[in-house]
């Protein structure tokens, strides 16, 4: 994770201060590296944005909160597409 002024968490995912202009998004992710042949968790950088409200958008339009790993129906995936839409509302509303 980089030092820069974190805006918002929402879940694994953060939205920070890149610099006056941008905003960057990463996310907390388990990663495979295949050096070590070992699997680490980390913040893994998942784009940038012109504004916070952009940055949530990305964030549901690529769907950063849904844990695919888990999702084994049509019916788990709408569920987690909600919670993830609901996260997102409570952040726009602090």
């Amino acid at each position: 994770m980089s030092d820069k002024k974190v805006l918002i968490t929402v879940g694994n995912v953060t939205i920070k201060e890149y610099d006056n202009m941008n905003v960057v998004v990463e996310r907390y992710e388990e990663v495979f590296i295949p050096k070590t042949k070992e699997k680490i968790k980390k913040w893994v950088f998942k784009g940038y944005s012109r504004s916070v409200l952009s940055a949530l958008l990305m964030i549901q339009r690529n769907e950063l909160l849904i844990d695919r790993g888990s999702v084994t129906s049509l019916d788990d995936y709408v569920k987690q597409v909600n919670d993830s839409n609901n996260k997102l509302l409570e952040a726009v509303r602090e």
